[in-house]
């Protein structure tokens, strides 16, 4: 009797598995599922994440995909896997590759972000409509996704940390200073080892270095994300992957910290630097027309350590 229930428990097992599978694949080519529950949805690499947490109480999304169609394809993702609503959309930045679909979700979706999110997010949008009138001539698939479009910023920003409960799982929110945005939120499963980590880190890639953002303080946010020792890390931009995306940022501008700082004590100027410095082994890396600003970064952090 006890090898026949084991058995039939075993089959069980087996099914359940097998239908989450080809439920997963249902979904369709650019979703991918990562742990039970558990969803990103990128249609290219350089396109940005988006995340599909279900609960027993309602859905969880990072980030509300790259363009509007992204986004209705999001919904539709969630309705084949539950009949639950989205409770809550959680910014990791304000960027519009990040926030143009929240229309899609919100509501019910409730929309969290770090402080000064939506500041930004408006500030971002200046020139929205546009650019919203070029997507809709981008193709009819476009145009029905943006019906009702309309900026949904969002009302609930945190100050530094915020745990979020929703069923049985834990969110927690960890603002990183000046790694990307002014607004950087990194999302934290700790039973599930999950970490939505934000573009901070960006796997095979060349990074934005916007004025504020500094080489020192990235380094500083991905050792903080380092020491959460997460089993899955999802940037955001490129596939997910695991803590060795944290582990090549680190070599990358380590070397190009050395490499900068010489041909300063040589007496370079920047521009003789931006002429003659070579990074050879990051020529398979994606956004080259970066280098020039990661230099620049470079040159800051060693001329302020001089």
């Amino acid at each position: 009797m006890r090898i026949r229930l084991s058995v039939i428990l075993l089959n069980v097992a087996y099914l359940f598995i097998f239908v989450s599978s080809l439920l997963a694949q249902d979904l369709g080519p650019e979703f991918r599922k990562i742990k039970d529950g558990i969803y990103v949805e990128s249609t290219t690499e350089l396109s940005s994440n988006c995340g599909i947490i279900l609960t027993e109480e309602g859905v969880v999304l990072i980030d509300s995909g790259f363009q509007p169609t992204d986004s209705l394809a999001v919904l539709r993702a969630v309705r084949k896997l539950t009949p639950l609503p989205v409770r809550f959309l959680i910014d990791t930045e304000p960027h519009r590759d990040h926030t143009t679909g929240h229309f899609v979700h919100s509501p019910p979706a409730i929309i969290i972000a770090h402080e000064g999110a939506a500041e930004e997010m408006k500030k971002e949008y200046g020139f929205e409509p546009e650019r919203i009138e070029r997507l809709r001539e981008e193709s009819p698939e476009m145009r029905e996704a943006l019906q009702g479009y309309r900026m949904v910023t969002p009302p609930i920003e945190y100050r530094d940390r915020l745990t979020l409960k929703l069923g049985e799982r834990t969110f927690e929110l960890l603002h990183l200073k000046n790694v990307h945005s002014t607004a950087d939120t990194v999302v934290w499963l700790p039973k599930e080892r999950v970490l939505f980590a934000g573009s901070g880190a960006i796997p095979n890639s060349f990074n934005r270095f916007r004025p504020f953002v500094t080489i020192p303080e990235m380094l500083d946010g991905i050792k903080r994300l380092k020491s959460l020792n997460p089993e899955i890390v999802v940037p955001g931009h490129g596939p997910p992957g695991t803590a060795k995306i944290f582990d090549d940022s680190e070599r990358y501008y380590g070397l190009l910290l050395e490499r900068v700082g010489k041909m300063v004590r040589e007496g370079k100027s920047l521009y003789q630097i931006k002429q003659d410095l070579r990074m050879p082994e990051y020529d398979h890396w994606l956004h080259k027309e970066r280098i020039p600003e990661n230099i620049e970064a470079a040159y800051r952090a060693v001329k302020g350590s001089d």
